[in-house]
């Protein structure tokens, strides 16, 4: 079982050389970030815990999970594969047909009962409190990434807030009896002063329609920034879940336990109780936005500078001795490229209902795991490949991913050397490329318009009669059955 506690996770690695310990004082402009990015590597890369931070108390840990192999362990498989064979059971439960068919489903809604999370009376989040005149930022170790960063920014906090219920000021207090629906994600928040934090969302999100929600109402938005605790809960906020889907339920289901809360001390919400620091506040939505940026994204470039909604922090909670969590931005693979990856696992059942001749898909590093889009299907009739081009652009992170290869179920599309062979193969730009203009990455700066831009989708399936015409259909080179058996059968006498 993993540890809800960030001391926990951390021991368990250091004990297996997957946890560096940096002891030397170190300097949080740009100093951690650049030992961290020297440190990554192609496989997965150790977390680093910075001891000494000049000028703080509290240390600092990166790269917390960016490993393939601590990924699978925060999820308790052996590997990232088996994640995605989990959901694909439970969500290929059938209904029972008899009483004995019943008594085997039992245990399955048992394990139901252990997903939503439950309001706990108190927290360890919460033994030091700071209201009022006693909020600092500057107490926080927040990370100054890159040169040319306008300014230290907080990038591991799951952002808790939710939809408004009542009138008023804020909304009436969250709790799991209440209508008010629950929202969690992870965005950067760049820090301003003692008391504010800019959020550097965008308006295709689901947080920005929120905001935009309160501001109907006349209200303030309640926040709340989480920081450590159960890594599986930073994941989930990571990931672009299927809307209307709690993300606390799903971190319970992914636990097989649920997540402790606890009510936050000055906004109406509750947090998760095992956390290292939340940081509460209030965004007023009728306030004029304030320029922000540039800073670091997990593109590897720096975002824009526009202009964007201010928190201002009303407490700031944490233990008693307190890590400070940091991912830091960067070319792939970077922490946030291994973040992708498990997204990429936990998604691919949930694609899989709306295409079901979906087999796998990759979004490979190379694409910023965001911008390039491979899948493989089951072809069974002509422009089958266009149809699940289509289907794909309506899911989310992938409706903004500007190229999208589609081949037969037999490439492999974890191999790129194989997708880009099978492109060469079976694709002809005459008839096999698709043009097509919609939303897009609002951190991709290739585009004309920000957040608009034009798509390629390439069919590179092998093409049916219907497709290309009887006399052209390709046949490729293979062995019989009958040859592999014999040369099996005779492989020692040619002593190879």
């Amino acid at each position: 079982m993993v540890s809800d506690h960030l001391a926990d996770w951390l021991a368990q690695w250091h004990d297996v050389r997957e946890l560096v310990r940096v002891s030397a004082e170190v300097d949080a402009v740009y100093e951690i970030a650049a030992i961290t990015d020297r440190v990554r590597s192609d496989q997965g890369s150790p977390a680093v815990l910075f001891d000494h931070v000049r000028g703080q108390t509290m240390p600092v840990v990166t790269n917390l999970l960016g490993s393939p192999r601590r990924l699978s362990a925060a999820f308790g498989v052996t590997s990232l594969d088996a994640l995605s064979q989990r959901i694909d059971d439970w969500l290929s439960i059938s209904l029972p047909r008899g009483k004995f068919d019943t008594w085997k489903l039992l245990p399955r809604l048992a394990e139901l009962s252990q997903w939503p999370p439950t309001v706990v009376k108190s927290g360890l989040c919460q033994q030091v409190v700071k209201l009022g005149r006693d909020v600092n930022l500057a107490d926080l170790p927040a990370l100054t990434m890159w040169p040319g960063d306008a300014a230290p920014t907080i990038t591991w906090g799951q952002l808790h807030t939710s939809t408004p219920i009542g009138a008023g000021e804020t909304s009436a207090p969250q709790n799991d009896a209440g209508d008010a629906r629950r929202h969690v994600c992870m965005v950067p928040l760049e820090v301003r002063g003692r008391d504010g934090l800019l959020i550097h969302g965008d308006e295709t999100s689901e947080l920005w329609s929120l905001l935009v929600e309160y501001g109907s109402r006349g209200q303030q938005m309640p926040v709340a920034v989480v920081l450590g605790g159960d890594p599986i809960s930073s994941v989930v906020s990571w990931a672009p879940l299927p809307g209307r889907t709690d993300p606390l339920v799903f971190a319970g289901f992914l636990r097989n336990r649920p997540v402790e809360l606890v009510a936050a001390r000055s906004v109406p919400l509750v947090v998760p109780a095992s956390a290292e620091i939340v940081i509460e506040g209030l965004v007023d939505p009728q306030a004029a936005f304030e320029s922000a940026g540039p800073i670091s994204r997990e593109t590897g470039f720096f975002g824009p500078s526009e202009p964007l909604p201010m928190m201002r922090v009303t407490a700031i909670t944490h233990r008693a001795n307190p890590v400070f969590p940091a991912m830091v931005p960067g070319t792939a693979p970077s922490e946030s490229h291994w973040l992708d990856r498990a997204c990429e696992r936990l998604l691919l059942p949930l694609a899989r209902l709306w295409i079901p001749e979906l087999v796998e898909w990759r979004w490979p590093f190379a694409g910023a795991s965001r911008h390039v889009v491979f899948a493989s299907i089951r072809k069974t009739y002509a422009q089958q490949a266009r149809k699940v081009m289509h289907a794909l652009w309506s899911l989310p992170r992938a409706a903004t991913a500007k190229m999208l290869v589609v081949v037969d179920d037999d490439v492999d599309v974890r191999d790129e050397d194989a997708v880009w062979s099978s492109v060469a193969a079976h694709a002809d730009p005459a008839r096999d490329l698709i043009l097509w203009d919609g939303p897009a990455d609002p951190l991709d700066h290739a585009t004309s318009v920000r957040g608009v831009g034009r798509k390629l989708g390439m069919d590179a399936t092998r093409k049916l009669p219907s497709e290309s015409g009887a006399s052209r259909v390709a046949q490729p080179l293979r062995w019989t059955a009958e040859i592999e058996q014999r040369l099996q059968a005779r492989w020692p006498e040619f002593g190879l």
